[in-house]
């Protein structure tokens, strides 16, 4: 046959995108989905199967192909027509084929997106009462049912739960939230995640090398990353290069067709951020929106660039992850050794607000240079423990930390919670007394030890009570005169008393007065915090601060 017999033969062939001619016919060809592949091969050859199955994931990760194998699967009758069940199904039987070619009488696809009415599932209802007209298993495939209506889902639970044993029902959705907890319940559930960046790369690099088209490998890791692990969009997205490549398809095309400014130009205008060169920073924004670029994704690219740059900085493994462009990996090697980590926190945060700015405003170009010049000047600020060390007069050392000569205001300032009174009384008393099943239990020798007696028991209520509304007036051994605050419990004094008899197996007696008495232990402790709050007011270090920042407040939580 000459060249031109082929070429007309290829042009009457219709073309099919990547997406349906590669898709999978075999549980063992889904790509990324292991577990799931497992566990459904196990329950075939083990006659194990659910009569409902939900099959939860985002766009493209292979919920309706899953749905097809498995019912190829239940209806293969093998090479030679006696086969049952497997989960490799032959493809070449009549079953197979049918549902190969969307015309098997027992395998019913329904789209819940436009047949959402309780009308369209009395249909599958009626017919669900019928056996297989030419396979083993009527399929009921519903893909998006979370669509259904709240009646429609009401009136599909009778059968879901008691089905005939001819009947599987498949449901696929990407909003599983929307679907019915009492439709959850009845069915064998699947969540299919999306598929590594790795895993992606490995096989859109196989398929290119079916299809016999040249790929540049940053080419081929742009499209993986703007898939967002869905097998499905990444290949659309090589559909779409091959399309607009000529004879191969380059890094430069694949930029192009994403819309995306090119990394290099990136990375130079955050470096130029990060370097304070505000001048610079203008004049490339500009040139970037005279040459199309949308501010909106021009700060969405810097974002996924800080990021990258952040993961980077707490992760140096990820210089050698292929999934990541050779040229991101690079210039992000050489950018981060100039840069710090509360640096990079800081640019995200302000960035990130700035985005929300540059999306609301009816001026996006000018709002987008406001945002980066916020950026730039921020950028180069002095950190916390820098401003400290200079208002200190202490140089700062290497290692980034302060190294005052005298206490800091974070060691002045400590705030007093009840746990450290728990604390601070147990190390000043003596050692706790022995418990109740001690052979010589031995009374308290102060009210401290009291308190600590009442910790090692674990009665934190009471503990609470006692140094909350307790005036302690006296203390001997066996005898405790005391004032209650006016919000003590009426029944404070007679369960005191009780507990301290139940633990230390002697008689107790509590007097209460209605006059004197020191502070409780709550009182006492904030008297004593308050204290140190007003000698840090007059600490050295924060009267310079208060000096440095005029109109400045001390405060203590």
């Amino acid at each position: 046959m000459s060249q031109t017999s082929i070429a007309q033969v290829s042009s009457q062939i219709p073309y099919r995108v990547l997406a349906r001619k590669y898709r999978p016919q075999k549980l063992s060809e889904l790509v990324g989905q292991d577990l799931l592949v497992k566990t459904l091969m196990q329950g075939i050859e083990r006659n194990r199967l659910p009569h409902a199955f939900l099959l939860y994931g985002i766009r493209g990760v292979g919920k309706t192909t899953t749905a097809r194998i498995l019912a190829k699967a239940l209806n293969c009758r093998g090479i030679d027509g006696q086969g049952g069940p497997t989960p490799d199904p032959c493809g070449v039987c009549e079953s197979c084929k049918a549902i190969l070619e969307d015309r098997h009488l027992d395998v019913l696809e329904m789209d819940a997106a436009s047949r959402t009415g309780v009308d369209d599932v009395r249909e599958v209802i009626e017919a669900a009462r019928y056996k297989a007209v030419n396979g083993r298993y009527k399929v009921y495939i519903i893909d998006e049912v979370h669509m259904l209506s709240k009646s429609a889902f009401n009136a599909l639970l009778k059968t879901l739960e008691e089905p005939p044993p001819h009947v599987k029902f498949i449901f696929a959705t990407t909003e599983i939230r929307k679907v019915p907890e009492t439709v959850l319940s009845r069915c064998m559930r699947f969540d299919l995640k999306r598929v590594e960046p790795k895993i992606l790369l490995d096989h859109f690099s196989t398929l290119m090398a079916k299809e016999n088209i040249p790929i540049e490998e940053e080419a081929l890791s742009l499209i993986v990353r703007a898939a967002d692990g869905s097998v499905r969009d990444g290949l659309s997205l090589l559909d779409q290069a091959i399309a607009l490549s000529e004879g191969s398809i380059t890094s430069a095309s694949v930029r192009d067709m994403l819309g995306m400014v090119d990394r290099g130009q990136i990375f130079a205008l955050l470096k130029n951020i990060f370097q304070g060169h505000i001048e610079d920073v203008l004049t490339q924004i500009k040139d970037l929106y005279q040459r199309g670029g949308d501010p909106v994704i021009l700060i969405e690219d810097l974002l996924d660039l800080v990021y990258w740059l952040t993961c980077l900085k707490t992760s140096p493994h990820l210089l050698k992850d292929v999934t990541w462009p050779e040229s991101d990996r690079r210039q992000g090697a050489e950018l981060i050794e100039s840069l710090s980590l509360p640096a990079l926190m800081r640019v995200w945060q302000v960035m990130h607000k700035g985005y929300h700015e540059v999306l609301d405003s009816p001026l996006p170009s000018q709002a987008a240079e406001m945002v980066l010049i916020r950026v730039a000047y921020l950028s180069d600020l002095p950190h916390a423990e820098e401003i400290l060390a200079a208002v200190q007069g202490v140089p700062r050392p290497a290692s980034h930390s302060p190294a005052p000569s005298h206490p800091t205001v974070h060691q002045t300032l400590k705030p007093v919670t009840t746990q450290q009174v728990e604390n601070e009384i147990s190390s000043e008393a003596s050692p706790a007394p022995s418990t109740p099943n001690s052979a010589a239990p031995q009374l308290p020798a102060n009210f401290e030890e009291l308190l600590v007696l009442l910790q090692s028991a674990k009665e934190p209520i009471l503990l609470g009570n006692v140094m909350h509304d307790v005036h302690l007036v006296s203390y001997a051994s066996g005898v405790l005169t005391i004032r209650l605050a006016d919000s003590a419990p009426k029944t404070l004094p007679a369960q005191l008393r009780q507990t301290l008899e139940r633990i230390t197996g002697q008689p107790w007696k509590i007097e209460i007065v209605s006059q004197g008495g020191e502070p409780t232990i709550t009182q006492q402790k904030k008297i004593a915090h308050d204290e140190k709050v007003k000698e840090s007011q007059e600490h050295p270090l924060v009267q310079s601060l208060l000096e440095g920042f005029p109109g400045a407040t001390i405060t203590a939580k």
